[in-house]
């Protein structure tokens, strides 16, 4: 049995392999929503004052409402295992190389960021007339921002797989594997916090596991 098995950084450097033996990256999570903004608090009553009869007073701005959390990204699938495979080349001409991995794990999708609070109400304007005056109200206070959405996990590496070849040559010319450990997907970043306060989501995890490599049996008749 001739076996050898050449080992590549990631599943990506395929390079010149003449046949590749992979299974199917897994697919990214989706992207969280934004939260959407909060409505403006409306603006106070007024000071209205009369000469005679003196003064309604004004009434303070109301606050503005909470801007709504952004939703949580999805998690990126796992990788999908290689499946084995047997090839037979009854005359090789030229070097032949065969590389195999499992898939790699899809992405985390990012959290959604949190909607902006909204602007607290203007305070109802001063008045005065004759003797009789009063002062300007309090603008409302501004909503809280919303807490950003969490960015999802990460999926695993697939596994490789076994990988038969037989193979008859007149000349020198061989065949070789080459296999490499499938990479888990990156997790998908927390969304951002609205305006006023509102909490920025978490990072999403990695991917637990890198999938095993794959093994060759190479044969020359």
């Amino acid at each position: 049995m001739d076996k050898n098995i050449m080992v590549l950084s990631d599943v990506d450097g395929v390079g010149s392999a003449d046949i590749t033996v992979l299974g199917s990256s897994g697919a990214n999570g989706r992207a969280g929503k934004n939260g959407s903004k909060g409505d403006d608090g409306p603006k106070g009553q007024n000071c209205d004052c009369n000469w005679a009869s003196g003064c309604d007073n004004c009434q303070n701005g109301e606050p503005g409402e909470a801007g709504g959390n952004g939703v949580d990204g999805s998690g990126g699938a796992d990788g999908q295992p290689a499946l084995p495979a047997t090839f037979r080349i009854d005359e090789l001409i030229g070097n032949v190389t065969v590389f195999s991995a499992g898939g790699n794990g899809g992405s985390g999708g990012d959290g959604g960021d949190g909607g902006d609070g909204g602007k607290g109400g203007a305070g109802g304007s001063s008045d005065s007339s004759g003797v009789h005056s009063c002062s300007k109200c309090s603008n409302g206070a501004a909503g809280a921002g919303g807490n950003g959405g969490n960015g999802g996990f990460g999926g695993n590496g697939g596994s490789g797989t076994n990988v038969t070849v037989t193979y008859a040559s007149s000349g020198g010319s061989v065949v070789s594997g080459a296999t490499a450990q499938s990479l888990p997907g990156t997790g998908g970043d927390g969304g951002d916090g609205g305006s006023s306060g509102g909490s920025p989501g978490a990072n999403g995890n990695d991917g637990n596991s890198h999938g095993a490599s794959s093994s060759f049996a190479i044969t020359r008749d």
